[in-house]
Formats: structure tokens, sequence, C-alpha cells
């Protein structure tokens, strides 16, 4: 399958695993940090703010397609499959574990959120890896 295509499916995926953990599962104690809308508001917000994350999200799957596509010889799980695009998931998703929980010592107010953001990232680079790598065997 041709990595831009792959790409796109990947990012669509992505897009839905990360709209399921902000919408149904990282619920409890987000109150602190949402802000505060009228219904007319909310509306005007919601459209852009779906089509900016489906633009982000897709390009996040070309560009991990095309990093998959790249790396996929260089992995330990070979010959590639969805086992290496978790393994090249995980290693991409490092720094952001690294710098979340090195914010996290400071600042203590955001915790909640940044523990989300931890694992929805985590959550996130693993379905884009497990589509991809099944895609681009």
């Amino acid at each position: 399958m041709n990595w831009i295509l792959a790409g796109l499916i990947a990012g669509v995926a992505a897009w839905l695993a990360d709209w399921v953990l902000w919408s149904k599962v990282f619920m409890k104690g987000m109150d602190a940090f949402v802000t505060s809308m009228s219904p007319e508001e909310m509306k005007k917000f919601m459209g852009p703010a779906m089509v900016k994350s489906a633009a982000l999200a897709l390009l996040y799957g070309l560009i991990f397609a095309v990093v998959y596509e790249k790396l996929k010889a260089s992995l330990w799980v070979q010959p590639g499959g969805w086992l290496a695009g978790m393994e090249l998931a995980t290693i991409l998703w490092l720094p952001i574990a690294l710098q979340t929980l090195g914010a996290g010592v400071w600042y203590m107010k955001t915790r909640t959120l940044q523990m989300a953001t931890f694992w929805a990232w985590l959550i996130r680079m693993n379905v884009a890896g497990i589509v991809a790598g099944i895609l681009l065997k």
C-alpha cells in the first residue's frame, strides 16, 4: 500500500482514538481546565476546532507513515507489521513522556492534565503505529 494512503488512514485512526480519550475517558479532574462557554459560543468554537484537530491528525499520520517506511528496516521487530509500528510509536513517544513527567515536577496544579496528555499521546501514537504497521507491511 502507498505510504500516503496508509498515513491518512493512520491519521484518521489516531484522531478517532484522541476523540474517544478526550471526550469519554479523560473527564474526571479536568473541570479546572475547562473554559466555560455559552451553547452559542460552543457551536462557533467546535466546528473550526474539529477541523484543525482532524487536519493535524492527518498530517501526523502522514509524517508517522513516512518515518515508519524509512525506519522499518532498522526496527527490532522484523519484517514490519503492527508490532513494529508500535515499537516505532513508543520510541517516538519517549521524549514526550520524559518532558511530561519532568514538567509535572514543577507544575503541580496541572499534573492531572499532564498525565492525561502523557497517556493520550501514547495511545494515539500506538494506534497510528498499529494501523501504519498493518498497512505498510
